[in-house]
């Protein structure tokens, strides 16, 4: 029954909220009238696994709406290993960025940083990791995260858009008209107090080393995630021959 689950999956990676979580931000009620300067923990929350102390930060539906703003106003040509995330499109300029996510859309395993290039960096997957630092340099130069991932609240598109320049019209939008998405910021920062950075991961990487055993499969160090060679699932391939497979559907909350 598990494989049948994992093979009626799509191939996209659709991860779950944990019950604790749920019932955490069940109460939590739009702020539908105030006009109130926009405000995150999320460095602080985010540091055991990486140091953004030195970049300004601003708010975004989702790390898509980030990797959008970003991608729309970038000259240089934009690269990308093949099977990261689709969204984003390599591009054609005079210079060269490299886009990256870590840990990898590909395989959802941790990957070095180039440090020979500019780079923008999708942090999308970690908060479902164990602690593992990610060391960067000053050629990182824009870094995405949301907690659409980690934490499955896709639909709330909580999210924040890192650079090391300060955007001016993002800050005239944001923290001059005060124009964000107040709820999302709500339930993100609700959720980043309440809730450790490696609690997903605490809460279900004894299933997954039980499910990935069960199977013949490989863990990743995402815990949402398994890879395979198994022809059998060929359609979940991100390169030649490895298949990233989705293990939320089969968790037992």
């Amino acid at each position: 029954m598990l494989k049948e689950k994992i093979l009626s999956n799509s191939t996209a990676v659709r991860t779950l909220v944990h019950p604790s979580v749920r019932k955490s931000i069940s109460n939590i009620s739009p702020d539908i009238d105030s006009v109130t300067p926009f405000n995150t923990n999320i460095i602080d929350w985010l540091k055991p696994i990486i140091d953004l102390s030195e970049f300004y930060v601003y708010p975004t539906n989702g790390i898509t709406e980030g990797l959008n703003w970003w991608s729309a106003s970038e000259s240089r040509s934009i690269k990308l290993t093949a099977g990261d995330y689709q969204w984003v499109k390599a591009t054609q300029g005079k210079d060269t960025i490299q886009y990256i996510s870590v840990p990898s859309s590909i395989d959802g395993n941790f990957k070095d940083i180039p440090i020979d290039m500019p780079v923008a960096l999708d942090l999308a997957y970690v908060g479902s990791t164990k602690i593992n630092p990610i060391s960067i340099s000053k050629n990182v130069e824009y870094v995405f995260y949301s907690l659409s991932k980690p934490f499955g609240v896709r639909n709330i598109r909580t999210g924040w858009f890192f650079t090391r320049k300060k955007d001016f019209r993002l800050d005239a939008l944001i923290n001059n008209a005060k124009y964000y998405n107040y709820y999302a910021n709500q339930v993100a920062e609700h959720i980043i107090s309440n809730f450790d950075i490696d609690f997903v991961y605490n809460s279900y990487h004894k299933q997954q080393l039980q499910i990935c055993d069960q199977l013949n499969i490989t863990p990743s160090d995402s815990v949402w995630i398994a890879t395979s060679r198994d022809n059998e699932y060929e359609k979940f391939r991100r390169t030649k021959d490895i298949a990233r497979l989705c293990l939320a559907g089969v968790y037992n909350e």
